[in-house]
């Protein structure tokens, strides 16, 4: 507004030193001012001005009406506690009520909906959630606020999308069309291929990964050959992962030049040299922290190649330290997800490289307890489960609130109850954890039975 930095300007070096002058104020601001009128009355007039002295806009087009929705909305004290968890209470639990309340057919209050998506915004995690919270809404939001730009996501089969849509709607179109119908998906891929920029073509190739077959295989070959690097180690993993492809065929016969079994000894030679047919097949040759550059080369080999069966690793090892080689059949177990390799990686206590969590998601739920049980004695338990998808089967959440329920007030139980806070099922809620006395010195177990018994409530008023 004209005339406001001079008053700004007397206020700060004093009315003596630079004495106000109203004559670039609005004429509006002017004819209020009397002929004594100081400093304070034209700041004062002025800031009122700034306010509300503007004429109403005009030819402004009414917002168009947002289509409703035909859920019913869940019970009064559901929706205070979404109010509260929206405004910074227990948060963390929000997703989780979103995921009960789409589960259970319930809608989300319409006036909830902006505060979601402010909150989704820079939590990529909670989108999906408050995209399925807005249903029908979604688009409609989405329009009025370039920071919810995620809403698009929300998006129908048109297939006007995939050729004129904005990116989050193509990659969404295309993940679902990938899910509804992998063929269609690739050949859409290939279509649209040679024109994307390489980020683009790096984020569709990952969504070959659900579906992922043999019929990919063709197309994943020739994405070898890509100019972007990124796009062509995608490509190597994805092929990877392909049961019967080419590159595993090739991986093996690497494998087998260097690794040689003769009288119950693994014999190990490493490669001399990374060929230009290797580092089109994904393998790295610049060295590697921690590791001689010709085992590193070894390591992406054995990564990248079918495993061969697991009474290997009862082998003496000579030629390369036997953790190089245990670390690489980790890696190749977790992409296979091979739960008979991922068994007997955990109970030899075999180097893993950091995957022992990852190994562990590969077993079977029902053997998850008693592997905790083995590993815990070597490794952190918060470390171990803090990697498992929640909610945790309920042997699993038994068990660690019963550790936890005999632990004493060390700190260095904190992280484990903060986890098991917001992973243990609803089953699990009652645990008498919840129950018992805690002292105020109980700091972790204060807020671990708060959390549940909050989780409990919430499940009851959703149900």
């Amino acid at each position: 507004m004209r005339g406001w930095d001079g008053l700004v300007s007397s206020a700060l070096l004093g009315t003596d030193r630079r004495p106000p002058t109203f004559d670039d104020l609005p004429p509006a601001v002017r004819e209020q001012l009397s002929d004594e009128a100081g400093l304070l009355d034209a700041a004062a007039l002025a800031t009122l001005y700034k306010r509300a002295g503007r004429l109403p806009l005009r030819g402004i087009e009414p917002l168009p009406v947002a289509e409703g929705e035909d859920r019913p909305l869940p019970r009064p004290n559901a929706i205070r506690r979404l109010t509260a968890m929206v405004a910074g209470f227990q948060t963390a639990a929000l997703g989780e009520w979103l995921r009960v309340a789409e589960a259970k057919g319930w809608g989300i209050p319409p006036e909830h909906l902006p505060a979601l998506a402010d909150y989704a915004r820079g939590r990529a995690e909670y989108r999906p959630l408050v995209i399925a919270a807005a249903g029908r809404r979604a688009a409609w939001l989405a329009e009025l606020n370039p920071e919810w730009r995620f809403l698009h996501e929300a998006v129908s089969d048109d297939p006007e999308l995939w050729t004129h849509g904005n990116s989050l709607q193509r990659r969404a179109w295309f993940r679902r069309l990938r899910e509804r119908d992998p063929a269609a998906a690739l050949e859409a891929l290939r279509e649209v291929w040679p024109t994307e920029s390489a980020a683009t073509r790096l984020e569709f190739l990952g969504a070959l990964k659900a579906g992922l077959s043999g019929a990919d295989e063709e197309f994943l070959e020739s994405a070898l050959d890509d100019r972007s690097k990124d796009v062509r180690r995608l490509a190597a993993d994805l092929l990877a992962r392909i049961e019967g492809s080419q590159y595993g065929v090739r991986m093996a016969e690497r494998v087998a030049a260097h690794l040689t079994e003769s009288q119950g000894v693994l014999a190990v030679t490493l490669p001399q040299r990374v060929t230009k047919a290797m580092e089109r097949d994904g393998i790295d040759p610049q060295a590697h922290p921690g590791l001689g550059r010709r085992a590193w080369w070894l390591k992406q080999l054995v990564a990248a190649a079918p495993l061969p069966a697991p009474d290997v690793l009862q082998l003496p090892v000579e030629g390369v330290a036997a953790e190089v080689l245990q670390a690489a059949w980790a890696e190749a177990a977790v992409r296979e997800q091979n739960a008979e390799w991922a068994r007997a990686l955990l109970r030899s206590d075999a180097s893993t490289d950091g995957r022992t969590s990852e190994l562990l998601r590969v077993l079977p739920e029902e053997e998850w307890p008693a592997a905790l049980e083995h590993l815990r004695t070597t490794t952190d338990l918060s470390e171990l489960v803090g990697g498992l998808p929640v909610p945790w089967p309920v042997p699993l959440a038994v068990l660690v609130l019963d550790l936890l329920s005999k632990a004493g007030t060390a700190r260095s139980w904190a992280r484990l109850a903060s986890i098991a806070a917001r992973a243990v099922p609803p089953e699990a809620l009652h645990h008498p954890i919840t129950r018992e006395p805690t002292g105020e010195e109980d700091t972790w177990r204060l807020r671990l039975v708060e959390t549940l018994n909050f989780r409990r409530e919430m499940y009851e008023e959703l149900s």
